[in-house]
């Protein structure tokens, strides 16, 4: 272990276990970048949702990250003016992130919601049972006209016996009714996308909303409503560069229409000397005669290698 140690030494330095800012001598600063950003401007998801459901969302949108969150770089951070924040862009990055997170929930919530909706549709009647409920109502149809007979004859027994049997075919149906809904109704909770059921005790529903997921989703929530309102710019380097990378594409595209243009030129007048050359070269064997008589071989040859000289 000793020898370990020792060549740990060697390697790393005796100071190695010491924070960075002891070893170095140098004070952290809240711009270092193994800092969280996020974390500085109110609100650091990862850290916000860590062990929880909620880190797999986080995780799909913002991928591993290490940063730590440090309450002496907020100090720092919130020491700042707005001006000074604002060069550092900060917030603009965190609005960024905050509004693809909520997007990604939303989509989440909406297809729980139509889950839970296919779920809690009632089952329909099978062919036997609306034959059944058919029945039962005809007969309680029937069963009021008697109690109400037996009541206007003075017969109490007959009427009482009407009543009874009409409550108890009454009960059946619905009875019926209720066993095509299931014996819980699913919701979806609009902040968090969880799925709360009607069962649930009210200390269990006290329980989410102050549960970590609940308020980590409500924070953020309110965190890119606040941003949105505020709107804060990017980073003043990331302007700059934007601004020049549009300046340099209507640059390029200057320079593009320039070149196509004299592209366009050359060819035009290429073709007119080419025209010309041909007229001369026309005009030129009409007046050596080629008009009167055929010309001799020789002068074929001659003329064939004039050409050629002439075209090289």
């Amino acid at each position: 272990m000793d020898e370990q140690r020792k060549l740990l030494d060697q390697l790393m330095g005796q100071d190695r276990d010491l924070p960075l800012e002891e070893r170095t001598g140098r004070k952290k600063k809240f711009s270092d970048p193994q800092f969280c950003k996020y974390y500085l401007c109110g609100v650091s998801p990862w850290d916000t949702f860590k062990n929880t459901r909620s880190s797999s969302d986080v995780y799909r949108v913002l991928g591993e990250y290490d940063k730590t969150c440090d309450d002496e770089c907020k100090e720092q951070w919130e020491a700042l003016t707005q001006q000074e924040k604002d060069e550092y862009g900060y917030e603009y990055d965190l609005m960024v992130l905050l509004e693809k997170l909520v997007q990604e929930a939303n989509r989440k919530i909406e297809r729980a919601k139509d889950r839970v909706a296919r779920e809690n549709t009632p089952r329909p009647f099978t062919d036997s049972e609306k034959k059944q409920v058919d029945v039962w109502v005809e007969e309680l149809r029937a069963l009021d006209e008697k109690a109400d007979k037996a009541a206007d004859e003075g017969e109490v027994d007959a009427c009482e016996a009407a009543v009874k049997r009409s409550v108890m075919l009454k009960k059946y149906k619905e009875n019926m009714e209720q066993a095509k809904y299931s014996d819980k109704v699913t919701s979806v909770c609009e902040v968090t996308g969880i799925l709360l059921s009607s069962k649930d005790s009210e200390q269990r529903k006290l329980d989410h909303v102050n549960g970590k997921q609940y308020q980590g989703w409500k924070s953020i929530r309110e965190k890119l409503e606040e941003l949105k309102r505020r709107n804060p710019p990017p980073a003043k380097g990331r302007r700059q560069a934007n601004g020049r990378s549009e300046r340099r594409r209507d640059g390029e595209a200057y320079r593009d229409r320039d070149r196509n243009w004299n592209r366009g030129r050359d060819y035009r007048r290429r073709d007119r000397d080419r025209d010309r050359d041909r007229d001369w070269d026309r005009k030129r064997r009409y007046d050596g005669g080629y008009r009167d008589r055929a010309p001799s071989p020789e002068g074929r040859k001659r003329s064939r290698y004039d050409r050629e000289e002439g075209e090289i």
